[in-house]
């Protein structure tokens, strides 16, 4: 009996091992094919009708939108993919955000210019965009109007270092009385930019990296495993996320 016992125990092993290694290779197969483009989602761009985008409408959008890749290798392909679906969604602002300088501008905007030129004229390059870069955007328009619709900006850590130093400046410099609405207004003096509705922070841990810390005080954090290989439908369910929450206001 006790060695009847063993078989079955061996057996049940057998079979639980087996079958967790047919899950493994059924999620890597599924893995393989989303990366030969099998199973994606259509880019709404390439695929663009009246009914597609109605099916895409959000009853609210964040004014500023914040990608956050600081906890990874930084995909140009797949961010220039993000900035072109906020723009078909009509996000007016998006800013890229990494802590240690890890994004390039000339990287992003060619990564943009190869997969979308046709959506140059609708973009201004902000912040971080030298003017060589601006410079080719507009003339690779090819005389088309300059039109923008969004404007896209790269943030970094300095940012938010060197707002908080020329704010004191401009606070200690003043002779009026000392209160919130004077450090407000020397922080938006110093870094006129319109406070973040969301963020979409990319990686396993939900934390801001030092991102605009006097900007973010009634922010929507939400997560997104990775943004390499990323869906339209993935970015959109995140949208479609935020417009269904309410907005904490610093509650």
């Amino acid at each position: 009996m006790s060695n009847l016992l063993v078989y079955k125990t061996l057996l049940i092993k057998f079979a639980f091992s087996s079958l967790l290694i047919f899950m493994h290779f059924l999620y890597a197969l599924y893995s393989w094919l989303i990366d030969q483009t099998i199973f994606k989602q259509p880019d709404p761009w390439k695929n663009r009708s009246v009914n597609g985008y109605k099916k895409y409408q959000l009853k609210k959008l964040p004014n500023h939108l914040v990608v956050s890749v600081c906890q990874e290798e930084v995909f140009y392909e797949y961010l220039a993919k993000l900035l072109a679906w906020a723009l078909f969604l009509e996000v007016p602002v998006v800013s890229f955000y990494h802590n240690e300088n890890g994004i390039s501008p000339e990287e992003l905007f060619y990564a943009f210019r190869d997969q979308y030129s046709s959506l140059l004229t609708k973009v201004n390059w902000g912040l971080e965009f030298n003017d060589n870069i601006k410079f080719e955007s507009k003339k690779f328009i090819n005389g088309y109007k300059w039109e923008p619709r969004i404007e896209v900006n790269i943030l970094t850590s300095k940012h938010s270092k060197l707002q908080l130093v020329n704010a004191l400046r401009t606070v200690c410099s003043t002779k009026e009385e000392f209160s919130d609405t004077l450090v407000e207004f020397a922080i938006n003096k110093t870094f006129p930019m319109v406070e973040p509705d969301l963020v979409v922070i990319c990686g396993k841990s939900c934390t801001t990296f030092g991102l605009l810390p006097w900007h973010t005080r009634v922010t929507e954090f939400l997560t997104l495993k990775t943004h390499y290989n990323v869906t339209f439908l993935k970015f959109y369910k995140l949208l479609e996320q935020y417009s269904r929450n309410e907005q904490r206001f610093g509650k």
